[in-house]
């Protein structure tokens, strides 16, 4: 049943999903449309709230931490040591169902820890399962590994790098979103009525076991039609492009391939990472002086505790130190780099009209009216469905859960407060629903597409089977536990 299922979405999504590009430009139209109609605000401040402060260029800081997502993440992939390790772990499955059973299993841990690190980690090892299946003469249909990797994205806010859940863990915090007077009101909600609940903690290892479990019930039987990874996927390195003949080095060719230089970087990039871990890890950092050899522990076990608040900087920061390091020389990292910037076409040229969308659901107050004309309906029984629902719906025009939590948030939580919802349930059933139609939406995919090669609709429709056979978890979460 599920496999028929997986079929008919595929097929659907293969003749109907337009193109990321054209997909943004069509909810941009919708966006528009419905804030005219629904809304006080007219063409003319529809068209102010796009292109204005808080619309179009919004995320171009964001774009380029994605970029740098996928071209650091990419370029240490491409290391022959980390290259090595992912071949290990690429040779494991025997065929379609347990490539994509593991590909997902390993996406989702990584998303527990951190968003990036299980989009990356996703698309990279769904490439290397294609490309190492492929040379094995093991037949494996791509797309549903490829599908499987990008998965990670509906446990993620459930996880340690979840914006929702981090972001009311003080009251200050909660005062930026939404307001004094209610922030007041709810105080500061720790992470044990949130990320480490019981509901969420059983959410997620349901997930964890449900997801990759869906996905071999997915794969294609023997006999059946079977789409192998392309031969235009390439996997190689680029490390041997370029270079003078040997024995012709010029002074400008040994640095370009100097060790020393890369080896003095990494040590001062891994320093300052250590630092920026600590601060985010809310403990005291030495200042401009030499450390000593207690301090540089007491540096590294705030690191440790820093971890869980990384953002898409520091995970920047930790692949190029590390890409840097396995690949020993300037000029293989630069090759390397060359690789995988062909990938980032789709960021940079899709966010900005995410962004113009997100300004003029904001400006024009259709997400607010969204969110509240579904929680208008409920009941403490049923508020946390729907929530999840609107939550959901939300995010197939605001992609991003940090602004989704700023749109949402207030509606939420004021709601919550006036039925007798515990906060914490309310803030995870507004995660759930955030990451729940990341299924639907290509926003997040556009890395992973860029890595993997392949287009959104070969994708979409395994991810919608995905999206309707975790429902039932998240919902029977909310209601029992």
């Amino acid at each position: 049943m599920i496999r028929k299922m997986g079929d008919l979405f595929a097929g659907w999504a293969r003749r109907w999903m337009p193109d990321p590009f054209l997909f943004a430009v069509l909810l941009t139209f919708l966006t528009f449309g419905l804030g005219v109609v629904a809304t006080p605000a007219g063409p003319g401040e529809m068209l102010d709230h796009w292109l204005g402060p808080k619309g179009f260029w919004r995320l171009l800081s964001f774009s380029m931490q994605m970029c740098m997502i996928l071209v650091t993440g990419h370029a240490l992939a491409s290391a022959p040591a980390v290259r090595r390790l992912i071949n290990r772990l690429a040779d494991v499955p025997r065929g379609s169902a347990s490539a994509a059973a593991l590909t997902a299993l390993v996406a989702g841990v990584a998303a527990l820890f951190n968003w990036g690190l299980g989009l990356i980690v996703g698309a990279l090892l769904a490439r290397e399962v294609g490309l190492r299946a492929r040379a094995r003469s093991i037949r494996v249909h791509y797309p549903l590994v490829v599908a499987a990797g990008y998965s990670g994205l509906l446990v993620w806010h459930g996880g340690l790098s979840g914006s929702a859940p981090l972001k009311v863990t003080s009251e200050a915090a909660l005062k930026e979103v939404v307001g004094g007077k209610l922030a007041a009101e709810v105080g500061a909600i720790p992470l044990t009525e949130t990320l480490l609940s019981p509901l969420n903690l059983m959410v997620g290892v349901a997930l964890l076991i449900v997801i990759p479990l869906a996905f071999a019930l997915l794969a294609p039987g023997p006999g059946e039609p079977c789409e192998e990874v392309s031969e235009t996927v390439s996997g190689a390195s680029a490390v041997e492009q370029g270079g003078a003949l040997p024995g012709t080095k010029s002074p400008a060719d040994r640095l370009d391939e100097s060790r020393l230089v890369i080896g003095a970087l990494v040590l001062l990039g891994l320093f300052a990472l250590v630092r920026v871990l600590a601060r985010l890890g809310a403990g005291p950092v030495p200042g401009a002086e030499m450390p000593g050899v207690w301090e540089i522990l007491a540096w590294t076990s705030l690191a440790g505790r820093g971890l869980a608040r990384i953002g898409p900087n520091e995970v920047n920061m930790a692949f190029l130190v590390l890409g840097l390091a396995m690949h020993g020389t300037p000029r293989a990292y630069i090759n390397a780099v060359g690789e995988a910037v062909a990938g980032t076409a789709g960021i940079m040229l899709q966010f900005p009209f995410y962004a113009g969308i997100m300004g003029m659901m904001d400006g024009s107050g259709l997400a607010h009216s969204l969110a509240a004309t579904m929680t208008a309906w409920a009941t403490p029984a049923t508020f946390p469905a729907l929530t999840f629902l609107s939550a959901g719906l939300v995010n197939l025009f605001v992609p991003s859960g940090g602004g989704q939590w700023a749109v949402q948030g207030p509606v939420v939580l004021s709601a919550a407060v006036d039925l007798g919802v515990e906060p914490g349930r309310a803030i995870m059933a507004l995660a759930y629903g955030d990451q729940w139609t990341n299924m639907l939406q290509p926003f997040w995919a556009l890395a992973l597409l860029g890595i993997t090669g392949l287009r959104a609709r070969d994708i979409i429709g395994y991810t919608a089977v995905i999206l309707v056979i975790s429902a039932p978890v998240f919902l029977a979460g909310l209601a029992w536990l």
